[in-house]
């Protein structure tokens, strides 16, 4: 049961109900689009005292069940924001968390361990990540997987990734860095398929930031 949609039907009912004509709760549920059982136990909740669905309810009664079902929603949406402000609050301690751990994986050359933390990091923080944070994992992320030689396409991947965070923040310097920097990392001609997939992704970055290359 959708309790947008039935709050709406609702507000229609109550344009056409006369207020002194009682209705059976089974015949209102026909007009709300509902099982009369669940609409039984939502009356319930306002009106213990209602036992079967033949049970009459007037105009004011069904007001006072919109009412709640209004309240009801803005209890879960409040709860799920508070929902969504801890779960940003984890992924936050998540990135503090491991950034030191890559470096030192770094530090001690464990490149292969240090791509993985931050691939990782990346599917569990991402959502709330910045996209100065995602330039820079993902540029760090394709420069590993060259040093641990992964498949070309996949470091390529996270040079694309890269590019589009720099194209949010309108870096077009930092694109074109980038392009110019790993250009010559990619030798071979499946490596160069998959690099100029990444030089494509930057020429239309740039061009859209009215920059040329």
């Amino acid at each position: 049961m959708d309790m947008h949609e039935l709050i709406r039907q609702m507000e229609r009912a109550e344009r056409i109900w006369p207020d002194d004509r009682p209705w059976a709760i089974q015949i209102l549920a026909g007009y709300l689009h509902v099982s009369p059982a669940e609409l039984l136990s939502l009356f319930r909740q306002i009106n213990p005292t209602l036992e079967s669905e033949r049970d009459q309810v007037l105009p004011e009664d069904l007001r006072l069940l919109r009412a709640h079902c209004e309240r009801i929603l803005e209890k879960h949406s409040s709860e799920s924001l508070e929902d969504k402000r801890k779960e940003q609050a984890k992924a936050r301690k998540t990135i503090q968390t491991l950034l030191p751990k890559i470096s030192e994986l770094m530090a001690s050359k464990d490149n292969v361990r240090a791509l993985n933390t931050y691939i990782y990091m990346l599917g569990e923080t991402g959502e709330v990540a910045t996209p100065e944070e995602k330039a820079q994992w993902y540029e760090e992320m394709g420069r590993l997987s060259l040093k641990v030689k992964r498949h070309p396409n996949e470091a390529a991947r996270y040079f694309r990734s890269a590019v589009n965070a720099l194209s949010l923040l309108e870096d077009a310097e930092g694109i074109q860095d980038l392009l110019e920097t790993y250009d010559e990392e990619f030798q071979g001609e499946e490596a160069r398929k998959s690099w100029e997939l990444v030089v494509a992704t930057g020429k239309e970055s740039l061009a859209k930031l009215t920059y040329s290359i």
